[in-house]
């Protein structure tokens, strides 16, 4: 985290992935995704003059910015509007690691609350039917993702990263249900890291449930 004095306060904000939560960037997804973007801005003030046209976007980059301020530092919007525009600038270039290409380590577990979770091996697991469940539990959350639902990510963590001994079992729909509550609380490094994981892995799964699907119709026949 990066301390910065604002309205002679000392203000926590984010300076990189490992101190934003899941649920922080989730609802920071949602807000970027609620405003309109330069193009839109410009199509929305068409019939503007060309000049109050430019007032008018760069007025509502201006109130998008407070809002992220906001948002980052925990400020109310009337405090923010009391600062500097140095102080502003400052919380807004803090979070400049957002636009950059996260690089993602090599990881086989992670810690959360004290509790290893592994995630899945190549390999070392037999195709049973648990198996087959997981793969189109799996197949539905990419579908999400794919939509930009973000929230499918913490569920596919929470099917596919597993604690000792639970490697080779189907876990239970309500351990899963709590474990997505609890992991909006992991941080975006670690989300990165066993996304790119899971990412790497997918073809891995969805060949599980063709050989489920290829077995029963066998021996079907």
């Amino acid at each position: 985290m990066k301390t910065i004095l604002i309205n002679e306060k000392e203000i926590d904000v984010p300076s990189s992935w490992n101190n934003i939560t899941f649920e922080k960037f989730n609802r920071f997804s949602k807000l970027i995704s609620s405003q309109s973007n330069e193009e839109e801005l410009n199509e929305k003030y068409a019939e503007l003059d060309e000049d109050v046209r430019t007032l008018q976007v760069s007025l509502d980059n201006v109130k998008l910015n407070t809002k992220l301020a906001c948002f980052w530092s925990g400020l109310p919007e009337e405090e923010i509007s009391m600062c500097n525009i140095d102080e502003v600038e400052e919380i807004l270039s803090s979070m400049d690691f957002l636009n950059e290409s996260y690089v993602p380590i090599a990881i086989d577990k992670f810690k959360f609350k004290g509790i290893d979770y592994f995630l899945p091996q190549a390999g070392l697991a037999k195709e049973n039917f648990g198996k087959f469940i997981e793969a189109e539990q799996v197949e539905i959350n990419n579908k999400r993702l794919e939509k930009g639902d973000l929230s499918a990510l913490p569920r596919q963590m929470a099917i596919l990263c597993k604690r000792k001994g639970e490697e080779n079992g189907l876990i239970n729909d309500d351990v899963i249900d709590k474990r997505v509550k609890a992991f909006q609380k992991i941080d975006m490094a670690t989300i990165w890291d066993v996304a790119f994981f899971l990412t790497q892995q997918e073809s891995l799964l969805m060949n599980l449930s063709l050989t489920y699907l290829l077995q029963e119709a066998t021996q079907k026949q």
